[in-house]
C-alpha cells in the first residue's frame, strides 16, 4: 500500500516475444528471404522486364552472360509468343481458319494413328511427335 491508502498494482512480468506456432508464417507460400548475388543483383531488373511483352529482349540479348535474367528472359519469352497469339485469335476469320486446321489436322493424326497401330506399326505425328518423344518423358 501506498501512503495515501491506495494499493499499488502488482508489477507486469516482461512479455515474451509472440512466437508463431511451428511451421506457420505470417505469409504462408513466400519463401524468406535470402542474401542475393552479385549475379542476381545485377540481373533482377532485367529478369522484371523480362516478364513485359518484348521485354524479355533485353534479358535475352543484353544480359545473356547472367544466367538468372537469362532464365526469366526464357519465361517471358514463351508469354510474349502466347500473347501474340491470343492476339491473333482476336482477328474473326484467322481464329476460325486456325482451328479448323487444328481440328482437320487432329483427325488426320487419330486416323493415321488407328490405321498403323491396327497394323501393329510404330508411327511419330509429323512436327510435333519428335519434340513430344524428346521432351516428356514418362
Amino acid at each position: 500500500m501506498s501512503e495515501q491508502g491506495t494499493i499499488d498494482p502488482a508489477p507486469e512480468a516482461p512479455r515474451a516475444p509472440a512466437e508463431e506456432p511451428a511451421g506457420e508464417r505470417l505469409f504462408p507460400g513466400f519463401a524468406e528471404p535470402v542474401p542475393l548475388s552479385e549475379e542476381i543483383e545485377e540481373g533482377r531488373a532485367p529478369a522484371i522486364m523480362a516478364y513485359i511483352p518484348f521485354g524479355c529482349f533485353v534479358a535475352l540479348v543484353r544480359y545473356r552472360h547472367n544466367a538468372f535474367a537469362v532464365r526469366h528472359g526464357k519465361q517471358g519469352l514463351f508469354l510474349t509468343f502466347c500473347e501474340m497469339l491470343a492476339g491473333l485469335f482476336l482477328i474473326p476469320r484467322l481464329s476460325e481458319y486456325f482451328w479448323v486446321t487444328v481440328v482437320f489436322a487432329s483427325l488426320a493424326s487419330t486416323v493415321t494413328g488407328v490405321y498403323y497401330a491396327l497394323q501393329g506399326r510404330e508411327w511419330t505425328i509429323p512436327i510435333i511427335g519428335k519434340w513430344f518423344d524428346e521432351h516428356m518423358k514418362i
